[in-house]
């Protein structure tokens, strides 16, 4: 057979040259590629050394443009938070000569972070991205001079008063900073002539709240080498701008504060009010003991701070128990603590403050016309919590009271002992919270003058959180304290929607201390009415064992405040139920609750809203705090977003629908 017939030849080359030269031809395009392939790495590499060469350059470029002087402004603004501590410092030395100084020395660093913006920075004007923060710039440079000018006024303002308040305004003078406390009346006294010049410090600060207000913070980061930025600007921006609304309000403040601490009158005698936030109740806690002190010419009379047990008023009133007809408890509490009538001790059923002193007040001075000589009329009550003891402490110091050291870390564990035990246990030692006040207070006359401040802003703190609360028999006074929710007011009015969740342990025992609740609130359209979900859930997670004593079943009365003119639909999870009422324009629902240790439950309250709650397709819910609890998280759904709350204080949440 001829093979030749089964391939195919071109001419005369035979079959199989066709097969050599078919793998010269692989092989010689095996080379090519290699060659290629060799060609293409070497080109590629060129390529990268280009890269890194061009954005070496462009990092060198934008070096030179923008690092290098961004650091030239840097630094000038360096210099001056260096003067700022300065200034500071010579505010808390009461060293005004030092402030004058260090003012000129300020506004010249002002100038010169200018100028050096200008010289270094300027191309920032001339992009879109950048022109923002550098006209931000210019507004923080102008607010930092009309803080000058707001601080030479205040100078001013200070120097008639300088004699009295211990201040510097001479170079020959020196002034003794341990004399601080002895100075503190003299300022007090000194308040209404301040409020007189008041104006002239505020023009100019209001004119740095103009400023920045076209400041947009988000722009910022929230942190900068560990210090506050967004948050700062933000807290600067809220005070400045809402200072001209709060100037008269300032003014009254410094007209009413002297009469409050006795300064031009009679000694004033305050009343302190421990609650057990560990025990819940509506104002914040278990009424668990008070203290009385007196003040006069803004001073403690004697620094005498005597501490009595919550119950010392009820065992007076025992005294007339026979023939004086005392008001029923709320049905809640007389199911659940099973008391035949009210106390003085319950008698913060209400989670409106003023209205629970109210109630306690006519106990109290019932109780003093049976026993005036231990039960003494008070000008005003204030209200704390364990945390306020706990904070205080980290900031004045340890103390030692009865021979226990008490510290951050264990003043509520150890309080909490010593209200655990029996009342014939107690004898020598339910008068702890006096003597823990007096120990406090000698530590903060025996610190050094720095920690004055530090004090100041964690009242402030604490009172925003509310952990502290105020009452003054003085209309004015008090007026104030509500505007600036300090007072414990249920807030009236509220545009839009409300909630409220108030919880009341009736247990009688410390288990708030370990269950912790998560609310969930949500907004549906149904048939055209507004269906409101609010899904409390409640875990209780097993304590350790050094809190065995307090570890018992959880009971809570649970309220839910809305907007009157709110109707129920349903309530699920609950086992029992006391009806609804109406109060400081608010109505609640209710229902009650009872765990153990690994237990959770669920309680879920469904009610449709009054038309006028939800307007113009947005919805606005103002989420108000329970005091005496640090945090709580809230949930809130509505117009198809979720938002999440850390509740520390009161909030309102606004989301388009």
């Amino acid at each position: 057979m001829d093979k030749s017939k089964l391939w195919k030849t071109n001419g005369s080359t035979p079959a199989n040259q066709n097969i050599i030269n078919t793998r010269k031809i692989a092989g010689g395009l095996g080379v090519q590629i290699k060659n290629r392939k060799a060609f293409m790495q070497g080109k590629l590499f060129k390529v990268l050394l280009g890269l890194i060469g061009f954005v070496a350059a462009l990092a060198l470029a934008l070096y030179i443009i923008a690092v290098r002087p961004a650091q030239a402004v840097l630094g000038k603004v360096k210099i001056l938070g260096s003067d700022t501590q300065v200034l500071q410092a010579a505010f808390i030395d009461r060293d005004l000569i030092t402030v004058e100084k260090t003012l000129g020395t300020i506004a010249t660093d002002l100038e010169e972070i200018k100028k050096s913006r200008n010289a270094n920075l300027a191309w920032m004007e001339k992009l879109s991205f950048t022109r923002p923060y550098y006209q931000d710039t210019e507004r923080f440079l102008a607010a930092g001079f009309y803080g000058v000018d707001a601080v030479k006024e205040a100078v001013q303002l200070m120097k008639p008063f300088a004699d009295a308040a211990g201040l510097r305004i001479s170079e020959e003078q020196v002034i003794d900073n341990t004399s601080l406390m002895d100075a503190i009346p003299n300022w007090i006294a000194a308040m209404p002539g301040v409020a007189e010049g008041l104006d002239k410090v505020v023009v100019p600060l209001t004119s740095a709240g103009d400023e920045l207000s076209h400041v947009d913070p988000s722009r910022y980061p929230e942190t900068f080498r560990g210090k506050e930025v967004r948050s700062t600007i933000e807290y600067i921006k809220n005070i400045l701008s809402d200072l001209s609304s709060s100037t008269p309000d300032i003014k009254e403040a410094l007209l009413v504060i002297p009469s409050l601490l006795g300064v031009d009158s009679a000694e004033k005698r305050y009343m302190l009010i421990m609650q057990n936030d560990k025990e819940i109740r509506p104002t914040g806690g278990f009424w668990t003991s008070y203290a009385t002190f007196r003040m006069k010419d803004a001073m403690l009379v004697n620094y005498d701070v005597e501490s009595k047990d919550m119950y010392s008023i009820d065992d007076a009133l025992d005294a007339i128990d026979y023939y004086y007809d005392f008001p029923d408890a709320p049905p809640a509490y007389a199911k659940y603590l099973k008391v035949e009538h009210w106390y003085a001790r319950d008698t913060n059923s209400s989670p409106d403050f003023p209205t629970s002193i109210d109630q306690f007040m006519s106990f109290y001075n019932l109780a003093s016309q049976v026993n005036p000589y231990e039960i003494k009329p008070v000008f005003a009550v204030i209200s704390i919590d364990t945390r306020v003891v706990s904070e205080m402490i980290g900031v004045t110091g340890d103390v030692t009271v009865n021979g226990v050291t008490y510290t951050p870390d264990n003043v509520v564990l150890e309080l909490e002992r010593i209200a655990s035990l029996s009342m014939a246990e107690q004898v020598g030692r339910k008068r702890v919270l006096g003597s823990l006040m007096k120990a406090m207070l000698q530590n903060v006359l025996e610190s050094d003058k720095n920690l004055w401040p530090k004090l100041i802003d964690k009242t402030i703190d604490l009172a925003n959180r509310k952990h502290i609360q105020t009452y003054f028999f003085d209309e004015k006074a008090q007026a104030l304290a509500e505007k600036y929710k300090i007072g414990g007011r249920i807030i009236d009015p509220v545009v839009g929607d409300y909630a409220y969740v108030v919880s009341t342990n009736l247990g009688g025992d410390k288990t708030n201390w370990f269950v912790d609740k998560t609310v969930k609130h949500t907004l549906a359209n149904e048939g055209g009415k507004w269906l409101r979900t609010v899904e409390i859930t409640y875990n209780y997670p097993q304590p350790s064992e050094e809190y065995g004593p307090f570890i018992k079943r959880f009971r809570d009365w649970v309220r839910l405040y809305v907007p009157d003119g709110s109707t129920l639909v349903s309530v699920e999870g609950s086992s029992d139920t006391f009806g609804s009422a109406v109060e400081r324009g608010k109505v609640y629902f209710d229902g009650f609750v009872e765990i153990g240790p690994t237990e959770t439950a669920t309680m879920t309250f469904k009610y449709y809203l009054p038309d006028t709650a939800v307007k113009e397709g947005v919805y606005d819910l103002y989420l108000q705090k329970q005091p005496g609890i640090e945090r709580e998280k809230h949930v809130v759904v509505a117009g198809g977003t979720s938002q999440e709350i850390d509740l520390v204080k009161d909030q309102k949440v606004s989301i388009k629908l």
